[in-house]
């Protein structure tokens, strides 16, 4: 079990409200819950395992017992909602998270996956309600540790892990740096500065992928509203701010 004194001691001056349990359906789908019935800003929801996780699109996300750790973060920001935003936002407190406490280089997959040794060890997913009462639930996913037995087929060959080993209160610690960088008040031209310095996508032949189609491009660079710039396979020059890509290999 994820000890929750043991976080809220570390974080004792963020005004973070932090619950953990052993296993939940998504932490996303409880904290938008709760989230409409006036849940306060800065709740936490941390669990060591999803039985339903959720990743962007829909798609499910692989969510052990043991290995990993998922968090929910309810906001409520004051200067309007952009969930692209908030993602790449998020993306850069994860990554130096991570890298901090690894030592190993964190890169960026555009729009919300963390890499660490070209293996994808983490996502980001911000769900957004607008209007009076706006809020955002910003949910992340991190593969800790390879789970027992590797990870299933379908993922492994892209799917790798933070720590190669196991140590006290880990995922308390992973949990306590994530949080603490989401409450830097970066401005957008360090977020952007940086996320692009991490992004791992720039120069790559990719599949966008949008709608149930597949379309061929090359990525080019972040644009500074943080959409994806690519070149089609006619020459044109487009920028992508929905839909996803993958890396062809």
């Amino acid at each position: 079990m994820i000890d929750r004194l043991y976080i809220e001691n570390e974080l004792n001056n963020y005004p973070y409200i932090i619950d953990v349990v052993e296993t939940v359906t998504s932490t996303n789908t409880i904290m938008k819950e709760a989230a409409k019935h006036g849940k306060e800003t800065y709740s936490v929801l941390i669990a060591s395992s999803q039985t339903a996780g959720r990743g962007r699109k829909g798609r499910s996300f692989y969510s052990p017992d043991g290995s990993g750790i998922y968090m929910s973060v309810l906001l409520r920001p004051e200067n309007g909602i952009n969930p692209l935003h908030i993602t790449t936002d998020a993306a850069v407190a994860v990554a130096n998270a991570l890298e901090k406490l690894s030592g190993e280089i964190a890169e960026i997959k555009w729009v919300n996956d963390i890499y660490i040794r070209d293996r994808k060890v983490a996502g980001i997913l911000a769900e957004a309600s607008v209007g009076e009462g706006g809020y955002v639930v910003l949910g992340i996913g991190i593969n800790v540790l390879e789970p027992e037995g590797g990870f299933p087929d379908d993922i492994k060959m892209r799917a790798g892990s933070v720590f190669r080993e196991n140590a006290d209160f880990l995922r308390e610690k992973i949990a306590i740096e994530i949080l603490k960088e989401l409450y830097l008040k970066r401005t957008d031209e360090e977020v952007l500065s940086e996320y692009r310095n991490r992004s791992i996508i720039d120069g790559k032949d990719i599949d966008i992928i949008k709608n149930g189609s597949v379309e061929r491009a090359v990525a080019l660079t972040i644009d500074d509203d943080y959409s994806l710039v690519v070149k089609k396979e006619d020459g044109s020059i487009e920028n992508i701010n929905s839909g996803d890509v993958s890396i062809r290999i």
